[in-house]
């Protein structure tokens, strides 16, 4: 067959093998269609309706591209899922997001306590950080901890309990039609906990092995210097050591479990193959058992402080690749700098090689793998900016160097129309992989509710990275990557570093926090 003819076959059958997996990736979506009451509109629908244009329909006569370069294709439109669409009410102190999903016979059911967990002192921060886990691994009344695994396994199921600074939580997977029996199994374990002996042995022991291999790579150790050097002491950064840890007896952990899973706030996320009026028949009963009111009223945790001390700072270690990073306050959110300072720190470096910095020091100079900028995304906390590589210990000066040239030119002379469309176009398009699973998208509404985001937060974050202007992008670049308001860290042999002077070094032994 002539080579015209053969790829004017081979293009038909593409074009048809597209459509039929179009077809096929819009039925098998990982965002099921909501539930709305009869005659009101969502805004997500009301978007949907304004923003989609009907495609005209194509002629039979229609011809085959010359060239895949001349496909065309429609403008991505994309509208998240509206929370209010899957939000319930089971009562005053209990709101949940269910997502229902019947295309495998599984459930996921995540549950949420809005209850602030501090170490009281020094002393209890090494069983405080085994709680969580003890809930789950140690039992409960009636069913010892070798009987719960046994049981979960034999019917492929999952638990876990975690406890942090602001919420605890159990998550439950498993078989739809195992869904009722594991309910009354998480039930018994955060009511009646066990916390065996044996178990607890075990979990010592790992926590042990972990704080003895805490500096085992670079990559620990400079993540240990990091939080050394940005943050001032606090009882949420405090760290036990082994002794600690091999000193924890089960009355520690039954003292410091007291009050956990017992919030006046409670907010779930229910996904998967589940009727949504059966599911809260069973629900209501299922909340209405646990307790809703903490034992002991806790004060929220204090937001961690910044020491706001510029500089070097290094950590003596015989490598040949240096491991840095540098770091500077940003914001906590809401706040409106975010979205601008999001889209500058893509251009900058946080677009893999659409990035000045990858392009630069990378492409240009092949003196690191990979290097990248980031912005950090915290409600709860002051977030930090983050500029990070590795690069040959001989070159880390050089390497340093160039980054900052960037960030001086981007901040002097903005992105240009391209760089600045293309970083709005990824951080819009990048939209749809937070809701890619049922489960997905019920938790992140969960927890977004429990931030505080509006049901418009992911209407808004479109509008909002749009309306970024190059004239913003210069001013977050100078504000917020400036090297004179930065910590830089470094890992590496210190003998190598002279052209860094001055800089201060900090031995292994000084990274805790005590």
């Amino acid at each position: 067959m002539p080579n015209h003819l053969l790829f004017s076959s081979q293009m038909r059958k593409f074009v048809s093998f597209s459509a039929i997996a179009a077809l096929a990736l819009a039925a098998c979506s990982g965002a099921p269609a909501p539930e709305t009451s009869a005659g009101e509109a969502s805004p997500r629908v009301a978007a949907q309706d304004s923003a989609v244009t009907p495609a005209p329909v194509a002629s039979a006569a229609s011809a085959v591209p010359a060239s895949y370069r001349d496909i065309a294709f429609p403008e991505f439109r994309y509208v998240a899922p509206y929370p209010k669409d899957f939000r319930v009410q089971v009562s005053d102190s209990v709101t949940g997001y269910v997502v229902v999903d019947r295309t495998l016979p599984l459930v996921n059911f995540t549950v949420f306590f809005d209850e602030p967990h501090e170490s009281l002192g020094l002393k209890d921060e090494a069983a405080s950080s085994m709680v969580g886990a003890m809930f789950r691994r140690g039992g409960a009344a009636g069913i010892s901890a070798r009987a719960l695994d046994d049981s979960l396994e034999f019917v492929s199921a999952g638990i876990t309990t975690s406890t942090g600074t602001f919420t605890s939580s159990f998550d439950i997977d498993c078989l739809s039609k195992d869904f009722p029996a594991m309910l009354s199994l998480v039930k018994k374990i955060v009511k009646e906990p066990a916390f065996d002996k044996d178990q607890l042995e075990i979990v010592k022991a790992n926590f042990v092995t972990s704080y003895d291999r805490r500096y085992d790579t670079p990559g620990k150790v400079l993540q240990a210097l990091q939080m050394k050097v940005n943050y001032a002491p606090s009882p949420r950064l405090w760290d036990a050591n082994a002794k600690e840890y091999s000193k924890v007896s089960v009355a520690d952990v039954k003292r410091l479990s007291k009050g956990l899973f017992s919030s006046r706030r409670i907010i779930f996320a229910l996904s998967g193959d589940i009727d949504r009026d059966s599911a809260m028949a069973v629900l209501k009963d299922f909340f209405a058992d646990l307790p809703t009111a903490p034992v002991t009223v806790k004060e929220p945790p204090k937001p961690l402080e910044f020491l706001r001390k510029p500089g070097v700072y290094v950590v003596d270690r015989d490598i040949t690749q240096a491991n840095i990073v540098m770091n500077q306050p940003f914001v906590r959110r809401p706040h409106p700098d975010y979205y601008p300072a999001a889209v500058a720190s893509f251009i900058l470096g946080g677009g893999s090689f659409s990035s000045r910095l990858m392009n630069r020091v990378r492409s240009d100079e092949g003196l690191a793998y990979s290097v990248y900028s980031a912005v950090g995304n915290e409600y709860r906390d002051t977030a930090l900016t983050t500029i990070a590589l590795q690069t040959k210990v001989e070159t880390v000066d050089f390497a340093i160097k160039l980054v900052f040239e960037e960030v001086d030119k981007l901040a002097k002379e903005g992105p240009t129309d391209d760089e600045l469309a293309q970083a709005k176009k990824s951080l819009v398009e990048s939209l749809p992989s937070l809701f890619d699973s049922p489960e997905a998208t019920a938790v992140i509404f969960a927890k977004g509710e429990l931030l505080g985001k509006t049901d418009d937060h992911y209407l808004e974050y479109v509008k909002e990275i749009n309306a970024v202007t190059a004239e913003q992008v210069k001013a977050m670049i100078a504000k917020y990557f400036s090297r004179d308001k930065m910590t830089i860290s470094i890992v590496g042999p210190v003998a190598k570093f002279d052209a860094l002077k001055p800089f201060t070094v900090l031995s292994l032994d000084s990274l805790e926090f005590r």
